[in-house]
């Protein structure tokens, strides 16, 4: 038998915003010499538009750096962005400490 406990239910919900910042960035970071779009977007679960606003926001705040190649472009976490990164990953523990 099925028992349905909402509490439960709340962890299918969708991601925030900051959970999506957390994603991307992290997923940068594991990526080698930087992140390609492809593997950003398939590893964060993101839709190609989503992918595109998330990098533009990052780019715009410092937190990531896009670097040309000759057969693309990929990205790569500044300093900024790893304290940021930290800071939100402390939020969370914070958070879930309770």
């Amino acid at each position: 038998m099925f028992h349905f406990d909402p509490i439960q239910m709340t962890s299918f919900k969708y991601r925030d915003r900051i959970t999506i910042f957390k994603d991307v960035l992290k997923t940068i970071k594991r990526c080698d010499e930087g992140g390609r779009k492809y593997t950003i977007m398939r590893r964060a679960s993101l839709s190609y538009d989503q992918l595109n606003k998330y990098l533009l926001f990052l780019t715009n705040m410092g937190y990531i750096k896009e670097i040309p190649e000759p057969d693309g472009r990929k990205y790569q976490v500044t300093e900024k962005g790893s304290v940021f990164l930290r800071s939100l990953e402390d939020l969370r523990l914070h958070i879930h400490a309770k």
